[in-house]
């Protein structure tokens, strides 16, 4: 395995999505003009080129956009754990009698000493069918770990 490929991958992915998201931008806004130019103005004697509309359009989807980005990374600053109960997650503590729940806190326990980082918040996804484990985090301290009850009983 080749960690910096695969790091140079990634970047070249993340400024590609970077790419298709202002794409998407561009076209949210685009819509948005079209609708407001056909629906509310009326006023199609000047034509599909209206600035004047075009600005406080663009002004006022941009600023929504930008508003639900920093109420969603509001929501997941906390790291790891917001987002696994974000998803329906139930943290297992160290404390548990469930079996399972013990292996599982085990098998990460064991992870997290060999890689040589802190023990990580532990979830379980009851209601989650469509993956079967997901780490999240900024950091060491704020990850946690989410397996679905399929993957902890397997």
């Amino acid at each position: 395995m080749d960690f910096f490929r695969y790091q140079e991958q990634a970047r070249r992915r993340t400024l590609l999505l970077l790419g298709y998201f202002f794409l998407a931008v561009a076209g949210i806004v685009f819509t948005v003009y079209l609708a407001f130019l056909f629906l509310i103005s009326g006023n199609m004697a000047d034509g599909l080129w209206q600035p004047d509309l075009l600005l406080p359009v663009a002004v006022a989807v941009i600023m929504v956009i930008i508003g639900g980005t920093l109420w969603k990374t509001c929501q997941l600053s906390t790291g790891g754990p917001a987002v696994a109960e974000m998803l329906g997650g139930r943290r297992i503590f160290p404390g548990s009698t469930d079996l399972q729940e013990k292996k599982l806190l085990n098998v990460v326990e064991e992870m997290a000493i060999a890689s040589g980082t802190p023990m990580p918040a532990v979830y379980l996804l009851p209601e989650e069918s469509g993956i079967n484990a997901f780490a999240a985090g900024f950091r060491g301290s704020d990850a946690a770990i989410a397996v679905t009850v399929v993957a902890c009983k397997t």
